[in-house]
């Protein structure tokens, strides 16, 4: 299931997530990294203009490796007013960082950089139409963003979604197969929830303590099928027929190692249980109301 793998950057440029405890990798780490990745079979890497030097360490490394090019997905920085004419020179620059020709995908970043800049659609378009990115994206949180992008943009080829084993096929499935009946894929992200799932309960934070209940059965699942949970965590993400790709990231090569091995060996669990899981306290689902 590699190839239905795609691996972000954003910690390669970036101190991030709650369970990151060994920060940035150096650029010799990052390139073990993604010389793992490559010959390994993994081929795409998400990153974006907000995500610190991410484009820049991937640029040095198609330069360092000329045989090896990743396809690669970016995002428009979502704190940037652009105009048409931004747009074009922002795609370009990331082209000439990354040393490459095209880009494999151009994102808005988030639902409301979309909103606030609705006259870029079409812009979008153009570039894709040119032959300069492949495919053009959003990324959404709710549910509501997700039904607005196949009613009124379904220009789209896919949308990136938080989907995991608590953001799971109870809130999602019915809107991503609305979604694929418009011929908009579906990205998902969020997988392990920035390591919450790693945490055990004296860990969590004050804020999160709503969601002992619920880590505490996922915890007694994967006991149950005799699972690691990043193993369950990374498995009934990948085993949705109807997601077509899988973004995991990565702070060291060891942990990529190791969800490699996951993804190839294939889990027989009976994934009701999980897909029936209703959490109420929604808001806890967004890492961004963490704080």
């Amino acid at each position: 299931m590699i190839d239905k793998l795609i691996l972000g950057t954003v910690q390669l440029g970036l101190d991030y997530g709650i369970n990151n405890c060994s920060g940035k990798p150096t650029q010799e780490e990052a390139f073990s990294i993604l010389n793992y990745a490559y010959d390994k079979g993994l081929r795409k890497l998400d990153t974006a203009e907000a995500y610190g030097n991410s484009i820049e360490i991937i640029g040095a490394f198609h330069k360092a490796y000329s045989n090896k090019r990743f396809r690669v997905i970016s995002k428009l920085n979502p704190l940037v007013d652009a105009t048409s004419m931004d747009l074009r020179t922002y795609v370009a620059e990331t082209l000439n960082t990354l040393s490459v020709n095209e880009l494999h995908a151009y994102m808005f970043h988030s639902y409301n950089s979309l909103k606030i800049n609705p006259s870029l659609f079409k812009d979008f378009i153009e570039l894709k139409n040119k032959g300069i990115v492949k495919n053009i994206g959003v990324s959404v949180y709710t549910n509501d963003e997700i039904e607005d992008i196949i009613e009124n943009f379904s220009e789209f080829d896919f949308i990136q979604i938080p989907f995991n084993l608590l953001d799971n096929s109870k809130k999602r499935k019915d809107l991503i197969v609305k979604a694929k009946q418009k011929n908009i894929d579906t990205h998902t992200r969020s997988t392990f929830l920035q390591g919450l799932f790693f945490k055990k309960d004296q860990e969590l934070q004050s804020r999160l303590t709503p969601l002992k209940p619920y880590l505490s059965k996922l915890n007694s699942i994967a006991n149950r099928w005799q699972i690691p949970i990043e193993a369950l965590a990374l498995q009934y993400v990948l085993q949705k027929t109807y997601i077509e790709n899988v973004l995991i990231g990565v702070e060291t090569r060891t942990q990529l190692e190791a969800n490699l091995v996951i993804c190839n060996t294939y889990r027989d669990v009976d994934w009701t249980e999980i897909d029936k899981i209703d959490v109420n306290e929604l808001d806890l689902l967004n890492p961004a109301n963490w704080a």
